[in-house]
Formats: structure tokens, sequence, C-alpha cells
């Protein structure tokens, strides 16, 4: 199972699962035209051969931390791996990759307000020994998430609890089995399934959580991950952004703070492929002055429980 590559009944699965995480295999099988049987087989292969995982993924609007920024790091006199490892241990560092070349780690944060960033980059990142140099900027603004497709690897992230207890506690079940039904989270949390099925209908009404399939880049036929900052002129941006949103290549999209005012990540299928979208989709993007790409080569730490809920999957 470990070397499964999904065909394409299983993409067309995956699809019906990216919609609705918890859609009954009877309604998958009565639309793909198959079996029952066939729908519940075929997601237990995906889910053993960690190739996707139906999880329950907190929209960050509903967070006190809902402040995203990203870290770069320089590193000296110690190894990246090390260094990253030690940062993971944050829990405002909410993912934590090492890059090719420099800077070494770039890391997503989330915090709850600038003091919290302050704290987080003098009182804990700086402080890790061989942290030579660090560049942040804010998130002001996810103009596209793609949310459906992650790390899945023992570098997931769970986070850490919220708000509610009871809430809570229903949505880690569903982080560990977004499939599992209300009458077992009831029985788990000795709750009536009742009151389960009433939180989770909330809490999906009000886009506190989605409920949906996630993919791992690499299983699905991705080798190279990476991301870029772009520095792109003024009165451009809009136009910019509109163009970065429309390609399918390009998974994620936000205007940030700082010299460079754009941040995009993007998965290609391999070095020839990244070439090509750099070539003909940063390069031309409108107002483009200069644009930095770097690939990911590990991830210490994913937190793929957290999104922005802008844009559904494709």
């Amino acid at each position: 199972m470990e070397n499964h590559r999904p065909d394409g009944l299983d993409f067309d699965i995956i699809r019906q699962l990216r919609e609705d995480g918890r859609r009954p295999a009877k309604t998958i099988a009565l639309a793909l035209g198959i079996t029952e049987a066939t729908v519940t087989s075929r997601i237990n292969a995906l889910s053993e051969a960690n190739v996707m995982r139906v999880m329950a993924q907190r929209n960050v609007a509903h967070l006190k931390t809902r402040l995203f920024c990203f870290i770069r790091v320089w590193i000296r006199g110690r190894s990246a791996q090390d260094v990253a490892t030690d940062i993971a241990a944050f829990a405002g560092a909410g993912s934590v990759m090492l890059m090719m070349g420099s800077p070494e780690i770039h890391i997503t944060a989330l915090v709850e307000d600038n003091d919290g960033l302050l704290a987080l980059l003098q009182d804990h990142i700086a402080q890790v020994k061989g942290v030579a140099r660090l560049d942040a900027c804010v998130t002001l603004k996810a103009y596209k998430y793609r949310y459906d497709v992650v790390v899945l690897s023992s570098a997931l992230s769970l986070g850490e609890p919220q708000g509610d207890p009871l809430d809570d506690a229903i949505i880690h079940q569903l982080q560990l089995d977004g499939r599992i039904s209300n009458r077992e989270i009831g029985r788990v949390l000795d709750v009536s399934a009742s009151t389960i099925r009433e939180r989770v209908n909330r809490m999906l009404a009000n886009r506190q959580i989605h409920i949906g399939a996630v993919c791992d880049y690499r299983k699905i036929g991705f080798e190279i991950a990476a991301m870029a900052y772009l520095q792109v002129e003024p009165a451009s941006i809009k136009q910019a952004l509109q163009h970065l949103m429309e390609r399918k290549e390009i998974g994620q999209v936000s205007a940030i703070s700082g010299s460079s005012n754009i941040y995009v990540i993007l998965a290609a299928r391999s070095l020839e492929d990244l070439f090509s979208i750099v070539r003909l989709t940063l390069e031309t993007t409108p107002g483009v002055i200069e644009s930095t790409v770097s690939l990911v080569t590990q991830s210490i730490k994913h937190r793929a429980d957290l999104i922005s809920l802008v844009e559904s999957p494709d």
C-alpha cells in the first residue's frame, strides 16, 4: 500500500470528498456509478497509503490567533535541521520548512497580534542557537488558499485547543478521522449523538471548520513544493494578484508587508515544470520587478489543520 498511486477513479472519489468529507459512501457510489463497497475500499486504501486523509480544518478567521506571518531564517554555525527542530517546538511556529539555499528555514507563524509576533521573534526564535538573521512579514490579506494539498507525514501537527472545550474535543476527533460518525464521537466524549450532530452542523454552517479530503502533494504527482516572494510595482498589485489567482499551479496567494508585496506557494511535477511556471507565470506577472523562488527540501512541522476559507478547492 505504501506505493499506491491514485488512478482516475481514486481522483473522482477524492473530488467528492473534497466537497464534503462526510459524504456517505452510498451517495458517492451513486454519483460515480460504482458500488458502495468499491468506494469504501478505495477510501481505505488511499488513507492507509497516506495519499489522502479526510480531516477537519479550522478557519483562522474564527481564532484569536489569526495574524499570519512569514519568517525567513538564516543560519550560522549549526545545522539547519537542528535549528528548525528547536523552532518547531514553539507554539506560534505553525509550519517550519527546510529550504534549498539561503535562507535555510521558512516559518509560517500564527500569532494573536503584533506583540505576539515580536515575542515570537525576539524571545523565542532569536534565542535559538545558530540563528544569524531573521526577516519577517505580515499577511495583509489571503486571496487564494488551496487547503486540500498538504504534507501528510510525521511533520503534521494538529495544534492546540482554541476555545469551547466540547467544540475543541469534537474537532480533535474529526481531525483524526473526518468520517467518524456522530455516534462514535459521542461514545468517545460521553455526549449524545444529537449534541455532536448539532455542534458539527453549527461549526460547518458558520465556516468555523471545513471537513474534507486533503492529499499529500508528493503522492498525487507533484515532486516539488516551492515558495516565491514577488516585488510588484504598487500601481500593478491588484492586477498582479488577479493574474496569480487565476493560475491553477499557484496554490496560495497573499498580499504581504515589506519590500516584497506578494507571497505565493506552488507545486511542480518536475524541475522542468517549475522552470515553466517561473517563466510563464511568475515572470509574466503584471508589474513584477523581482521574484525570488525557494524550494522546500523537508517539512519539520506542518499545520494542515489551519486554513483560510477564501476559496473552495478546484
